[in-house]
């Protein structure tokens, strides 16, 4: 992956958060550079600061210390108009599918790019294909309470590429679904991966993590405890805390 140019750069990410206790750091100075066309895994304990990490990354929470970088554009310099721009290049999966209950899920792909000027007639036709791409050419009519969780998720999936972006950042994005639906998600997403698809992607799929991800940084507390391939992190693990943290998971 050496040779490939950065497209996530993370510099010295620190993030405090207010409590009634006073001030919680979340983050402290975290650190990484992130490939073009490479699944980047992030694992931990909940509570460890990956979330707010993956958020950090498109400034859906702006970092109390430290820069970040898409694509060598410094996003934490930018403006708020600005910023709206960049994030056009980046999709955002949830754990939480935040779908448009009144529309039919052809509507919720089409609504990023009727919202950017793209005509209605292109719009639509885009929207089929992602849904195809999917899965979904069935189910392109029906309404979210309609579909399962794990169909939810991939019309957010197809939502997210509608804007064609450069990167998508997956926040434990199979973690609301039954396990039976885990699988159907999962598949799109090594679809993705295969296809070259810059992914950024906190998750407690271990077995996905392992396979798909070209590296995988363990977080602990608000630091990389450790970073490295899969084959280095899952297979020989450095660090107690690490090596404690797999032993629970798998």
């Amino acid at each position: 992956m050496s040779e490939k140019e950065t497209m996530i750069r993370l510099e010295g990410i620190k993030k405090r958060f207010r409590t009634k206790a006073g001030e919680l750091e979340v983050l402290h100075g975290v650190s990484a550079d992130i490939k073009k066309g490479e699944v980047f895994g992030i694992i931990g304990l909940s509570g460890a600061g990956k979330s707010t990490l993956v958020r950090c990354i498109n400034l859906l929470e702006r970092p109390t210390a430290g820069k970040v970088w898409l694509d060598g554009v410094e996003l934490t310099a930018l403006d708020d108009k600005e910023l709206r721009e960049q994030r056009r290049h980046m999709g955002m999966i949830f754990q939480q599918f935040h779908l448009l209950m009144q529309r039919t899920a052809l509507d919720n792909v089409c609504f990023p790019m009727e919202i950017s000027g793209v005509p209605k007639a292109k719009a639509k036709e885009r929207a089929k294909e992602l849904l195809e791409l999917v899965g979904l050419a069935d189910r392109m009519e029906s309404y979210p309470a309609q579909l399962s969780g794990g169909q939810k998720q991939r019309v957010a999936i197809a939502r997210a590429l509608a804007m064609q972006p450069e990167v998508i950042l997956f926040d434990e994005p199979t973690s609301a679904l039954d396990p039976e639906m885990v699988g159907e998600v999962l598949s799109v997403m090594k679809e993705l991966a295969e296809a070259g698809m810059t992914m950024v992607v906190v998750t407690h799929e271990m077995g996905f993590a392992r396979e798909v991800a070209n590296r995988v940084m363990f977080i602990n507390e608000g630091t990389i405890a450790e970073e490295g391939t899969p084959e280095e992190v899952f297979g020989a693990p450095k660090s107690e805390r690490l090596q404690e943290f797999l032993s629970r998971v798998l």
